[in-house]
Order: structure tokens, then C-alpha cells, then sequence
């Protein structure tokens, strides 16, 4: 069993981006190749001052700054956000979400819960809240072996895990 428990995990997750990707597609949003980052922004206020850099969104969504800036490219050509020059350091970008990309996003939470709602099918709500507890405790742990995109792993994953482990509830993968 403990030989296909990681093949399994790797199939939900193919196909479970598989169906986000057709569910957003059936929405009109098949430009939006990252919509995990676009949410991470819509969490952030309104007011340009608050808005992230480049480099605290990798950090908050445990990406490489490339893979997060390549990603970001790409949504601020199709406007979905924006860059704006920091007025207290311009050497610094604010990314901030346009409308257009909070549109995106209340549309796309709706394929979200259209997906849920046939992974969880016939899950207790109990049931549902245990997998996500095992689902955090599984990527914590993995966190401490270099799952962690923006750290090397460290030296000895058998050995025990060096400083407090990462927060497990902000990583997601890239579509969700």
C-alpha cells in the first residue's frame, strides 16, 4: 500500500487540477494560469501602499521569486494586476489585482466549490475536516525535507527538522 500511497496522492492532484482547469475553462477563464497567486492578492486591501512585492508573495505562497515573477507576467498582460512603483522605495514593485482580476476571482471560486463538491461527494463533514488535518500535517512535513520551493532542503531529511516548521495552511498548489 505504502508503495502507490504517493502515485495516488500525485493522481488527485493531476486530477484534481485537471477539473479546476476545465471548470474554469467552461467559466471563460482559461487565461488565468495562476489563479492561487491572483487569490493570494485579492486578500490584500485596496490601498496601493498595502499592496505586496514580488518577493512577499513568494514568500506567502512558498514559491520561487522567478516562478512567481514569470506568473506574474503574465497576468498583468492579460489585467489582471498591476505593478506600481513603491513611493517610499523605487527600487520596489506593488503588485495589486485590478478589477478585472477580482472579477476572475469571484467567478473562479465558483468552479472551486464545483470541484469541492465532487471530490468531497458522499464525506461526512467530519470526514472532510479530517483529510484536510492529514493534508496539512502531510505538507508540513514535507516542508521539513525541502517541499518548500524557495529553500534548499536541508542536510540530513532523515535527521530531525532545524527552527519552527513552516506554516503548513498558506501552500497550496499552483492552481488552488
Amino acid at each position: 500500500m505504502e508503495d502507490q500511497a504517493g502515485l495516488l496522492l500525485h493522481q488527485l492532484m493531476r486530477a484534481h487540477h485537471n477539473a479546476v482547469t476545465a471548470a474554469l475553462n467552461a467559466l471563460g477563464l482559461r487565461d488565468i494560469g495562476s489563479p492561487r497567486l491572483l487569490w493570494e492578492l485579492s486578500t490584500f486591501p485596496d490601498d496601493p501602499a498595502l499592496a505586496p512585492t514580488q518577493k512577499e508573495l513568494a514568500d506567502r505562497l512558498h514559491s520561487a521569486p522567478p516562478t512567481v515573477a514569470a506568473s506574474l507576467k503574465a497576468l498583468e498582460r492579460q489585467g489582471y494586476v498591476e505593478r506600481r512603483t513603491d513611493e517610499k522605495d523605487t527600487r520596489r514593485n506593488r503588485i495589486s489585482i485590478t478589477q478585472k482580476g477580482r472579477d476572475a476571482i469571484a467567478q473562479g471560486m465558483d468552479a472551486f466549490r464545483q470541484v469541492d463538491a465532487h471530490l468531497y461527494a458522499g464525506f461526512s463533514l467530519q470526514e472532510r475536516e479530517q483529510v484536510l488535518q492529514f493534508h496539512r500535517r502531510m505538507l508540513a512535513n514535507l516542508y521539513q525535507i525541502g517541499g518548500d520551493k524557495r529553500q534548499d532542503p536541508p542536510r540530513d531529511p532523515l535527521g530531525p527538522p532545524s527552527g519552527p516548521p513552516p506554516d503548513p495552511f498558506e501552500r497550496k498548489c499552483r492552481t488552488c
